[in-house]
């Protein structure tokens, strides 16, 4: 990837750093970004995991889809599993597929 397209993509989603680690992942992300591969971003708090998933949502075929980012930190402990894929009817996913294509969401686990 050329120096001027990596520094545009920080500029663009608010990456900070030059570390090669760093660069190497911008690199990874959107190389994965076109492809149908479903992709976990974890790390702590404050790392970027929302800024990298936005730069993949961007770069991917679903760009003009909605792009939800889910704080699971928020949801209450026990509760995560059945609110996001249900053991309930109305479960949040069911909501949210109710009103998306469920290939139009990035799930990012923040």
């Amino acid at each position: 990837m050329q120096t001027a397209e990596l520094n545009h993509l920080k500029q663009q989603f608010n990456i900070v750093g030059n570390a090669p680690s760093l660069n190497r992942t911008i690199e990874i992300a959107t190389q994965v970004a076109p492809t149908e591969l479903s992709v976990l971003i974890s790390g702590e708090s404050g790392t970027g995991k929302e800024s990298f998933s936005k730069l993949i949502h961007s770069l991917s075929p679903y760009k003009h889809g909605k792009f939800i980012a889910i704080n699971c930190g928020a949801i209450p402990e026990g509760t995560i599993d059945s609110e996001l894929f249900g053991h309930e009817k109305l479960s949040i996913l069911w909501k949210i597929i109710k009103f998306l294509t469920l290939k139009s969401l990035l799930w990012v686990l923040i």
